[in-house]
C-alpha cells in the first residue's frame, strides 16, 4: 500500500523549487541515500520528458532500489506551477516513488493519479486539502 501525504504548495512558481520542497518533506521517511536517489531519478526524467499532463496535473516520478513501500505526495498550489513553463501551470503536483522492481505497480499508480484528477473537480480559490487527499486515498483502495 502506498503512504499518501499532503503538501500546499502555495509558495511557490518555479518547478524546481516545488520539488526541493517537496523531497525536504521526504527528508524524514528516507535516508539520505534513498532520497538522493530519488531525486536523480525525478529529474532525470524531467529532463526527458515533462511530467506536466494536462489541466493543471504534474506527477513527477521515478523508481529507484530499495523502497520499502511507495510514496505519493499529493502538492497542491492555488496559483500554479510553472511545469516547466509560464504556459504549463501545475496546480496538483503528485511526486511519485516506487521501488525499481515494481513496474506494474508503478504504471498502476499513475493511471490511478490521472482517474483521480479527472474525476475530482478542484476549485483552488477554495479547497480543502485533507479532503482532496482523502479523495486520492479512496483511487487506492
Amino acid at each position: 500500500m502506498a503512504s499518501i501525504t499532503t503538501v500546499v504548495l502555495d509558495d511557490f512558481t518555479l518547478q524546481t523549487d516545488c520539488l526541493e520542497f517537496m523531497f525536504a518533506k521526504l527528508a524524514d521517511r528516507l535516508d539520505e541515500e534513498k532520497l538522493s536517489d530519488l531525486k536523480e531519478a525525478v529529474y532525470t526524467r524531467e529532463d526527458t520528458a515533462s511530467t506536466f499532463i494536462d489541466e493543471g496535473l504534474a506527477v513527477p516520478h521515478g523508481r529507484i532500489r530499495g523502497l520499502d513501500e511507495d510514496i505519493i505526495m499529493l502538492g497542491i498550489s492555488r496559483c500554479g506551477i510553472d511545469w516547466p513553463e509560464p504556459d504549463r501551470k501545475a496546480h496538483i503536483v503528485v511526486l511519485v516513488g516506487v521501488d525499481r522492481t515494481r513496474v506494474s505497480a508503478y504504471l498502476s499508480i499513475l493511471q490511478k493519479i490521472i482517474k483521480w484528477k479527472r474525476a475530482t473537480k478542484i476549485d483552488f480559490d477554495n479547497f480543502d486539502a485533507l479532503e482532496l487527499e482523502n479523495s486520492l486515498k479512496e483511487f487506492f483502495k
